[in-house]
């Protein structure tokens, strides 16, 4: 096959956004791997231009098809958090990089990752703390050390989210935190039912 004939074969990228937000899934779906394979530096930005959008459909589709850039989109979605102060949009880039983090193995933070992750969980909004945890979740070991210092902070929602993520860890280390909390008496009570809970269903106790 000629270089002509590849490219009258190549879809629009106005194309692929129609078909990104077309009813069917598969579509949605053959879309995004159309813009990886034909389009991987002009749709990021474009994707993450619609993490603003009022219309979340259009919101969660992107998030999905930046997923599946795995960590080409990593850095832009970081700094796209950054360099906003929309709650809509940093949460819209959370959730990307928790659907990124589902793709992908890493076993270091780079420093802006670590960076927005601690600045997360700072922060007075329940919904950008949950994500933030379901974030160091599905960073598996390498989110482990956060989420122990996190289940001891005095945010009684960030502990107990963060008390919930490890009893989904097989570790000792993420038992070992548990069971000092629970046995600590300065240990809020809700934390404590929550440690409970965590160790009898994951069958810790």
């Amino acid at each position: 096959m000629d270089f002509d004939s590849v490219q009258k074969e190549r879809p629009s990228l106005q194309m692929l956004f129609d078909d990104l937000f077309h009813p069917n899934p598969n579509i949605n779906r053959q879309a995004c791997m159309e813009m990886i394979l034909y389009w991987p530096k002009e749709s990021i930005p474009r994707l993450i231009l619609n993490l603003k959008e009022k219309d979340i459909a259009i919101r969660r589709k992107s998030i999905k098809a930046l997923a599946f850039f795995g960590d080409a989109a990593l850095n832009p979605v970081i700094e796209n958090f950054f360099a906003t102060n929309d709650p809509t949009v940093q949460i819209s880039c959370l959730k990307t990089l928790v659907k990124i983090a589902a793709f992908e193995q890493y076993s270091l933070l780079s420093s802006s990752l670590e960076e927005l992750i601690h600045l997360c969980l700072k922060n007075e909004d329940s919904q950008m703390i949950l994500v933030t945890v379901c974030l160091l979740r599905q960073l598996g070991q390498t989110g482990l050390p956060i989420l122990i210092q996190a289940s001891k902070d005095k945010n009684i929602l960030l502990a107990k989210a963060a008390v919930t993520a490890l009893g989904e860890f097989n570790e000792l280390s993420a038992r070992n935190c548990l069971r000092e909390l629970l046995e600590n008496e300065s240990t809020d009570e809700l934390i404590k039912e929550s440690i409970v809970d965590s160790l009898s269903i994951y069958g810790k106790d």
